[in-house]
């Protein structure tokens, strides 16, 4: 695959120079624990021969979930790299019931209207420049009713503003702490969650709090480091 590093989006040049291995980080710890949230939603919202497209599918970890739930899948990410990852992942049946496409999920122009049954999006939108643009490109796919998973980061989450305070104080002698948060910068306002989905022609059904970190009872006085939210595409009139 031919391409211009320099032309990729912001968040896809930073996984481009982290993907080769990247899904082994999925086998331990917070990673792990991440995958195995995302199972339970997955299996209360995947119907078995559904189309699902993965915006923004990394190494294929969650494809492959969507994949092990019998859905059809379209697999998109702005890297390459992560790409080329995910594919050599999937092997045997699956293979066949995936595609995969590199584009910024920003704009998806290859993609019909009203075509997925399901769009999942996890740790995408914070990396994005316009990530009410995907939000409304998840809308415009998905058919009537059709289920939105995404996470989104809240404001002032205890895990990031600790990472955000290391990483100020690490620059000061030149080192570079969690350099994903140099790129990782949308956060949303908890109260604002329902009408940010509203705005893009979504109605919040559920929302997951993870932590990778703290225990469940804390969380209810600190917040976590994603809020998992289920929606579903407005029914047209």
């Amino acid at each position: 695959m031919s391409y211009n590093k320099s032309e990729l989006p912001t968040g896809a040049k930073f996984h481009e120079d982290i993907a080769a291995g990247w899904a082994q980080g999925y086998t331990r710890g917070s990673f792990d624990r991440r995958r195995t949230c995302f199972r339970s939603l997955l299996d209360r919202n995947v119907v078995s021969g559904e189309a699902w497209l993965d915006l923004g599918c990394g190494s294929g970890v969650l494809t492959r979930e969507l994949l092990e739930r019998h859905a059809t899948v379209v697999a998109v990410d702005g890297s390459p790299g992560m790409l080329r990852e995910a594919q050599a992942g999937t092997v045997g049946e699956q293979d066949i019931m995936v595609t995969w496409l590199q584009s910024d999920v920003q704009s998806l122009p290859q993609v019909r209207d009203a075509s997925f049954d399901g769009v999942l999006c996890s740790s995408v939108m914070e990396y994005l420049e316009k990530p009410e643009a995907a939000l409304r490109e998840a809308a415009r796919i998905l058919l009537p009713g059709g289920k939105l998973i995404v996470s989104i980061p809240p404001q002032f989450s205890a895990v990031r503003m600790t990472q955000k305070t290391v990483r100020s104080a690490s620059r000061l002698y030149g080192a570079n702490k969690f350099p994903y948060l140099g790129v990782s910068r949308f956060e949303i306002n908890p109260g604002r969650l329902r009408e940010w989905l509203s705005d893009a022609g979504f109605v919040l059904d559920k929302v997951t709090e993870f932590d990778p970190l703290l225990p469940r009872r804390v969380l209810a006085f600190l917040r976590p480091a994603l809020l998992i939210a289920e929606a579903h595409k407005i029914q047209e009139l």
